[in-house]
């Protein structure tokens, strides 16, 4: 296929499969707050006269039938999630209830330049969706369109996609992000929150206070990107502030970092009280281990600041031994690769500390857990228990979701690597992937399901610097419609 060239937005407009992407980016669509592009698709379908339900968790199935002469042929399903995650940053105005995505062209990429997340995970998928329910021209078997909700947070519009919607045990699920690759298996996970009870005095007479911030860095999917040795602003954060108590005494009044436990923490504070004249000592402490981590990172977070400011004057502290507890728990939490997944050289298990926050009389840490077998998911959550055992804390677990169990034989894996050498003359690599998707949701429900996932390129999910490529895009939809066609 030949390699579109757009010079502008308008220009953009025109061409039908990012008709349906711009379009879907100027309707909010936030986790848990899908009901208004649910709503949208719903009426859109109906215009197409295309069967379509909605169910009680705004999930969407639309149903096409088979072209002439493939009425016969197995049905497939395509499916893609409504929702995005929603992130910008810090100096950005922008509301994710009602502000469409700010869009921007640079060749061959769409991203919002840098201010907010794009949304391409998994707009595009829907939009693949749809071209290929509205083409009229195309050669393929019986279609059935899942559309999916809050699969950003615990997939629980996947998990309740009733068994009734399934009719075929094939399933192309469109959220990959790497365009020469099938994902044929994936991890599962579960969220879990540490709440630790704040313990305060009175802050001491003649202290100052100062607020240390670490920022600049990158961000990223906390299980697609776990590996490529990116620093967590959490995890920076503790090991700062051990640094610093090493050399000179101080209270915590405040701590915040990161905005979401599914993406790397780009961010995060810490307002401490001293001595006036510790400052000096402080102020070193902390160019001491600004210079060494700049120096660990100096491939990968170009970016990281470490900044100390004065701070709000507050009339409570964290006590000196909560102070202690809190940097012990944040230093000992689990981050990163727990194991790898052996022959297929890919991350098995990890931990992402995402979130760390006060609220009320209590400091949260929230951690994601991935794993693709059940029994290091539950060793990682135990060692967070054990954790908040000794750290007189409490633990509960919530968003649990399946992983997707990779199967070395498959027909549909077996068909889309023919069909890929047939049109690129190059081989396409089967893969396991870090992350969750939501076929594992799905295979306790389709008997002998047979699964694969595929999408265009995109890059830095989960952060403002997410973009998409345009080619890649017209390359997966040749690759599709062509699999489509091919299916027996």
């Amino acid at each position: 296929m030949e390699n579109k060239r757009f010079p502008s937005m308008k220009d953009l407009e025109k061409d039908i499969i990012f008709q349906h992407f711009l379009q879907i980016c100027q309707i909010p669509r936030k986790t848990y707050l899908e009901q208004g592009i649910s709503n949208y698709l719903f009426s859109w379908a109906k215009q197409r006269k295309l069967e379509v339900y909605q169910d009680e968790h705004w999930n969407l199935l639309i149903r096409k039938p088979a072209s002439e002469g493939y009425e016969k042929r197995q049905g497939i399903i395509l499916q893609a999630h409504m929702d995005m995650v929603c992130e910008k940053s810090p100096e950005v105005r922008h509301d994710f209830l009602k502000d469409p995505i700010p869009l921007q062209l640079d060749g061959d990429f769409i991203s919002t330049g840098n201010k907010t997340t794009l949304g391409a995970d998994d707009g595009i998928g829907m939009a693949l969706a749809m071209t290929i329910l509205t083409e009229e021209n195309l050669k393929h078997p019986p279609i059935d369109v899942i559309f999916t909700t809050a699969e950003e947070e615990d997939m629980s519009g996947a998990l309740a996609v009733d068994s009734s919607w399934f009719h075929t045990n094939r399933v192309i699920n469109l959220d990959n992000s790497v365009d020469h690759e099938i994902i044929a298996g994936s991890s599962g996970g579960k969220g879990v929150e540490m709440k630790l009870p704040v313990e305060t005095i009175l802050k001491p007479e003649g202290s100052h206070e100062y607020r240390i911030t670490i920022s600049g860095l990158t961000g990223g999917h906390s299980g697609e990107d776990i590996h490529k040795g990116l620093a967590s602003a959490n995890v920076l954060l503790g090991r700062l502030l051990a640094h610093v108590r090493e050399k000179l005494s101080f209270y915590i009044s405040e701590i915040q970092g990161g905005n979401f436990r599914l993406a790397l923490a780009r961010e995060a504070s810490v307002v401490v009280a001293i001595s006036p004249e510790d400052f000096s000592i402080l102020q070193k402490s902390v160019a001491e281990f600004e210079h060494r981590i700049k120096t660990m990172y100096q491939e990968t977070e170009k970016q990281i600041q470490i900044e100390i400011m004065e701070a709000t004057t507050k009339t409570e502290v964290f006590s000196k031994q909560f102070s202690e507890k809190l940097i012990d728990t944040i230093l000992i939490s689990p981050h990163g690769i727990s194991e790898m997944f052996g022959g297929l050289g890919v991350v098995e298990s990890s931990c992402n500390l995402g979130e760390i926050y006060r609220k009320e009389d209590s400091i949260f840490l929230i951690t994601e857990i991935r794993a693709t077998f059940e029994e290091n998911r539950e060793y990682l959550y135990e060692k967070i228990k054990v954790l908040a055992k000794h750290m007189g804390g409490r633990v509960r677990e919530f968003s649990l979701y399946p992983s997707w169990i990779y199967q070395s034989h498959s027909k549909l894996q077996e068909a889309a690597k023919k069909v890929y050498q047939d049109l690129f003359q190059s081989s396409i690599k089967i893969s396991v992937v870090h992350a969750g998707l939501e076929c594992g949701c799905f295979s306790s429900k389709i008997k002998n399901m047979d699964a694969i996932s595929i999408g265009p390129n995109t890059w830095n999910l989960h952060s403002p610097h997410e973009k998409l490529s345009i080619s890649s895009t017209y390359k997966v939809y040749q690759f599709l419609t062509r699999l489509l066609e091919e299916l027996e």
